[in-house]
């Protein structure tokens, strides 16, 4: 071996290890499943100036997905990695699709403390006064199994209606609801904010109940995670959930409020003036600290299980798994 030949080999074996460890560093993606904007929030999060770790140890990649059901067969075949989830779905995609999944951390609760409860709408001059008026008529959902399907079949059940029989449902994409009805080829949905209270102020449309009037405080969605992932990238996870708890902190600031405002609008493609009412009262219940409520997920399934949507009733506690999110928030309030 001559030395230049040596030298050669002596330097590219020093620089492995340099090259593997640039490798190990790269950040985990996280594929991140939501449905709506703005409720839900997910793109505009990772784009607050607060992150501290996004393109670091970890990068949020948003998909959407018209409702959280659909999501089940993504998180089968192992296409998603983290998803915002409805109770009902969690138990179909355990008891069903035999996902392996846990909740990880909150995301939307309804009807909490005076804050937002999902509405069903009706056109002010349809004739429908009441929940029985609506025999015979179609109902706009977002997806079969969704939570204001859910809520909207408790409360015809409640007037001795049958969902089957009474009436029928017609999925439709939350962007398409108005138009639909608008257009008469639904005659109930839950058409979003701020359109909605716009148009009940002019007269137009009319809240015939809320998810809260049909079950009480319950819980809308959560995060959603496969255990496989969780188990594999735990750091990356806590870093991803911290960064979520500062984001939404910032966002909820009224300080902040003209830029957070802002970034929604650009990630929903609305203007800023058009979702003032979130973050406040009129919006749904956020927990600060994104605590899930376990019970609150409980008492959901199980309004769903005796609606008989359900095979089988579910444990949720056995599915979850509260403990990225408590290091994540301890973590997030020490570094204020």
């Amino acid at each position: 071996m001559t030395e230049l030949t040596r030298r050669l080999f002596v330097g590219g074996a020093l620089a492995m290890p340099a090259i593997h460890g640039a490798r190990a560093a790269e950040p985990v993606k996280i594929r991140f499943a939501w449905s709506t904007m703005p409720t839900h929030l997910v793109p505009a999060i990772f784009k607050t100036p607060v992150l501290k770790h996004h393109g670091k140890s970890y990068i949020a990649e948003p998909q959407n997905f018209s409702a959280s059901t659909p999501m089940i067969t993504a998180f089968a075949a192992s296409q998603i990695d983290v998803g915002v989830f409805a109770p009902t779905a969690l138990a179909l995609a355990i008891t069903n699709a035999r996902v392996d999944i846990k909740v990880i951390a909150d995301s939307l609760q309804d009807g909490r403390g005076g804050y937002r409860s999902q509405t069903l709408y009706v056109k002010a001059n349809s004739g429908i006064k009441d929940v029985t008026d609506l025999k015979g008529k179609k109902i706009g959902v977002n997806g079969i199994g969704s939570a204001s399907y859910t809520s909207i079949v408790a409360m015809l059940r409640k007037h001795k209606m049958d969902e089957k029989r009474d009436v029928s449902f017609v999925e439709v994409t939350f962007s398409n609801m108005l138009p639909m009805i608008e257009d008469d080829k639904i005659d109930a949905t839950t058409i979003q904010m701020p359109m909605a209270e716009q148009l009940v102020k002019e007269g137009k449309y009319r809240g015939l109940f809320t998810s809260f009037d049909a079950m009480g405080p319950t819980v809308y969605n959560f995060l959603a995670a496969r255990t496989a992932f969780l188990t594999a990238n735990r750091a990356a996870v806590v870093d991803m959930l911290e960064d979520y708890i500062r984001a939404l902190r910032w966002l909820s600031d009224p300080a902040n409020k003209t830029e957070a405002l802002r970034i929604i609008a650009a990630e929903s493609k609305r203007t800023p003036e058009s979702i003032g009412y979130l973050l406040t009262k009129d919006d749904y219940y956020r927990d600060p600290n994104m605590v899930p409520d376990i019970e609150g997920i409980q008492k959901t399934i199980d309004i769903t299980n005796d609606l008989g949507f359900l095979a089988k009733r579910i444990e949720v506690a056995s599915y979850a798994d509260t403990s990225y999110v408590a290091e994540a928030a301890k973590r997030a309030a020490v570094a204020g």
